[in-house]
């Protein structure tokens, strides 16, 4: 019995596994890429959802002050809150108003987290944030067009959100 052994040689060239390595990190670059692009959008979609969060409180700030006068007796509807001009409140209301601030850029306009976890204006002692907040009124007569601004700083470049609401006399 004659028995032939046959030998194979084929195996992996250095050129089939250059090939290889090249491909799996374009892919890994891809996926990296892909990361760093996710985890971006998640800082700046935080950032958007705080800022909404943020002029949302400044709107419902002055309703409040609106429906406070709506259960004073003898006060008018729109007593109390600052007409035809902007100015700066936080969460304690009627007590913080300062209608001194002319410029979401100014220092008065910042936002701080005190100990509670509350936003606030008064910065003595309390956190600094990227936030300024900006609450204007135009007296329309029958009605107050209501907007508040925020603006945050990531970087080098100014963000802005802007929310928008009319109040009127509807009692």
């Amino acid at each position: 019995m004659d028995t032939k052994i046959i030998k194979n040689n084929s195996g992996i060239s250095i050129l089939e596994v250059v090939v290889a390595v090249m491909i799996v990190t374009i892919g890994m670059v891809g996926v990296s890429a892909l990361a760093i692009q996710n985890a971006k959008a998640q800082f700046i979609n935080k950032n958007v959802l705080i800022a909404s969060g943020l002029a949302q409180e400044g709107l419902e700030l002055v309703r409040n002050i609106r429906d406070l006068n709506w259960l004073t007796a003898g006060n008018a509807w729109k007593q109390n809150i600052v007409g035809d001009g902007t100015y700066t409140m936080d969460y304690r209301g009627l007590t913080s108003i300062n209608p001194a601030v002319n410029s979401i850029s100014e220092a008065g306009a910042g936002l701080y987290v005190n100990s509670g976890g509350f936003y606030t204006h008064a910065s003595d002692g309390n956190t600094a944030t990227n936030f300024y907040r900006l609450i204007s009124v135009v007296d329309r007569g029958d009605f107050l067009d209501i907007k508040c601004a925020i603006r945050w700083k990531d970087g080098a470049q100014n963000h802005n959100y802007t929310a928008e609401t009319y109040l009127y006399d509807w009692r």
